[in-house]
This record gives C-alpha cells, sequence and structure tokens, in this order.
C-alpha cells in the first residue's frame, strides 16, 4: 500500500456574516460535486497564504486577505486497491478584500449563513472544519428569538430610495420630531453616528476589521450604527428637499472626469 501525501490550503472567507463555499467540478478526481472552502495545493516555491491567494483568484477570480490558521484538517482518500492519498489541509480565516465571485474553476459557488451549513453535502477533508466554525460561531440561542414584528421588511433587492424616505419620515412625524430636525442638528447627528461606528473598529488592523462582522452581534451592532448614519442622511434630504440618487450619480460622474481610470486606476492619489 502507498499513499501519497498532498498538501492543500482552503479559506474560511467571511463577508460579514457570510461565509463562502464551492462545489468540486464533475470531473474531479475526489469526491465530485461535493461541496468544500476553496483552495488548492501549495506549490514548492510558495508559502501557504500566497497559494491560497493564487488559487482563490484562479478558482473565483476575486481576492482575500489571509489571516491566521483557523483548523488543521488530515483526511485519506482510498484511491484503488494499492494507492491513497493522505490529504492535509491548512485552513485560514480570510476575508473578502475586492472583486466579483465568478464560478471560473469550480462548479458552482455559494455564500452562505453559519447556521445553513447543514443543507450542503461537504468533502470529508472538510467535515472538521464544518464542525469547528459550527462549534465557534454558531449562536442557537439567537436563532430562537422571535423576530420583531414590523409592518414592512425591507431589502435592497426591493426597496427604492424614496420608500426608504418615505418610511423614515413616517417614523419622524409619527413623533412630532420634525421641529427637531433642523439642517444644523441632523448633519451634527450624521457626524455623531459615524463615531460611533468608527469605534467598533478603532483599533483593528485592516484584515481584522474586514473580519469583525462574522459575530453575530457584533454585525448587528455595526449594522445599526450604519442604519442611524443613514437615517439621519435621508431625513436631512427630506429637510433639505435634496434628490439623493441625483446627488450621487451628479458627484459619481464628477468624480469620474476628476478620477480618469487611465491615472488613478489602484491608487487614490497621485
Amino acid at each position: 500500500m502507498r499513499s501519497q501525501i498532498i498538501l492543500v490550503t482552503c479559506g474560511i472567507i467571511w463577508r460579514g456574516r457570510e461565509l463562502l463555499i464551492a462545489q468540486r467540478k464533475p470531473d474531479s478526481a475526489l469526491e465530485p460535486l461535493k461541496w468544500e472552502f476553496p483552495g488548492g495545493k501549495i506549490e514548492f516555491t510558495e508559502d501557504p497564504p500566497r497559494a491560497l491567494r493564487r488559487e482563490i483568484k484562479e478558482e473565483l477570480d476575486f481576492e482575500i486577505d489571509v489571516g491566521d490558521i483557523f483548523c488543521v484538517s488530515s483526511h485519506n482518500y482510498q484511491v484503488d486497491k494499492q494507492n491513497t492519498k493522505h490529504v492535509l489541509m491548512l485552513g485560514y480565516t480570510c476575508a473578502y478584500r475586492k472583486g466579483e465571485a465568478v464560478a471560473r474553476d469550480v462548479h458552482d459557488f455559494r455564500w452562505i449563513r453559519v447556521e445553513d451549513l447543514d443543507q450542503f453535502d461537504f468533502a470529508a477533508a472538510d467535515h472538521p472544519i464544518v464542525e469547528k466554525i459550527r462549534a465557534e460561531h454558531s449562536h442557537p440561542d439567537r436563532g430562537d428569538r422571535e423576530q420583531p414584528q414590523a409592518e414592512h421588511l425591507l431589502s435592497d433587492d426591493k426597496c427604492s430610495v424614496r420608500h426608504l424616505k418615505r418610511e423614515v419620515n413616517r417614523f419622524v412625524s409619527e413623533r412630532d420630531w420634525e421641529q427637531f430636525h433642523s439642517p444644523k442638528n441632523l448633519s451634527m447627528s450624521i457626524t455623531i453616528e459615524a463615531a460611533e461606528l468608527m469605534e467598533h473598529f478603532q483599533w483593528a488592523t485592516i484584515t481584522e476589521s474586514r473580519l469583525l462582522t462574522n459575530d453575530p452581534e457584533k454585525f448587528e451592532e455595526v449594522a445599526q450604527e450604519i442604519a442611524d448614519i443613514t437615517i439621519y442622511v435621508l431625513s436631512l434630504c427630506h429637510m433639505l428637499n435634496l434628490d439623493l440618487s441625483d446627488a450621487i450619480s451628479t458627484k459619481l460622474r464628477l468624480n469620474r472626469e476628476k478620477y480618469p481610470l487611465e491615472k488613478y486606476w489602484g491608487k487614490y492619489t497621485d
């Protein structure tokens, strides 16, 4: 019996509270169409983080920041009666950096929540990683809580800026708060809430800041701060009778003229 040792790396890639999984191609030599945390073999000249960044770019066409090792997994695959492949996998905690994922060298991919892991059939070598993610990132008490009742459940896919403005204005007018919503007060409130948002990331490194919100409680805290800022921005637009979509499109046009692609691609200053 001969055993070949294969050293591979994979990424537990977080984007907010979601993490990315990929499906192996139908012609994969080992466990075709199983789901996994994406990655691949480490070349002789590479260190594991560099190999992982390369593999994600080749397979999914986006960029990541690689953090610390999250889990080391090991599994023996029986190739035939005489040969086995021993896969030793280094799983790294990673953060989405830039780009949009494209299935270039995988069959499929999904951004999922931790509670959705059970819905996918993972490759054997990935099982220890799945279990460790469940152990460290599951919050069973949160899943059992009743969701607060709301007249409307809004989402970016279905909600217009006009509708958001209307919802915010209705909330304000029901409480007779328009009297306090001068442009001065609202602009100051935006700044105060922005400072509270900054507090969450104040002492984190760039990579740590991208990973911060994979904790559901921290994600909720950050989401509420962003919501407070946006509510004040929408209220200010209402008080100034300002068309936010028009202002943004105008500003983007001016920025395109000010920062032409051929001069500023990949950098923010001369």
